[in-house]
């Protein structure tokens, strides 16, 4: 039994989304997507200073987004929800969290999608994920804005 559950817990570690995976249904309801929108999913955490650095990049393109055809969520994946939150109010009082957020304190969205770094990116329509982007990078906004294009 010990040995089914040792397999169990390491194949269920290597499965992660990719580009062109398309997500479960339980998480399509858990992320509440619009399957006609080009869907951000923005993976990020208190402790982590380069998505303290992109935040506020990420908020600014989303002023610039049509709503009709763009969404950005935010998964906070603070273990402490309290630390999430606190981070996530600090933010939001000098303007630079702007999109919905959810908190995923037991980390199982993260987990399904097991980023191999933070932050990570994720583009995702008709519940299909279209590119991943991972780590820090600079002029954030510009990227998504690039990227974007290149998905429409």
């Amino acid at each position: 039994m010990r040995l089914f559950l040792l397999l169990l817990f390491l194949t269920t570690s290597l499965f992660a989304y990719t580009t062109n995976d398309t997500l479960s249904q339980a998480m399509q309801q858990k992320l509440q997507l619009d399957a006609d929108k080009i869907t951000i999913v923005d993976f990020f955490a208190s402790w982590c200073s380069s998505c303290k650095k992109e935040i506020p990049h990420i908020s600014k393109i989303n002023e610039t987004l049509d709503k009709d055809h763009y969404e950005i969520i935010g998964i906070d994946v603070d273990k402490k929800l309290q630390d999430g939150i606190a981070f996530q109010n600090a933010l939001k009082t000098r303007g630079h969290l702007n999109f919905r957020v959810i908190n995923d304190p037991e980390n199982t969205i993260v987990n399904a999608f097991n980023p191999i770094g933070m932050p990570a990116l994720y583009y995702i329509k008709n519940h299909k994920v279209l590119k991943v982007r991972y780590g820090a990078v600079d002029d954030i906004d510009d990227i998504i804005r690039n990227d974007l294009k290149t998905l429409e």
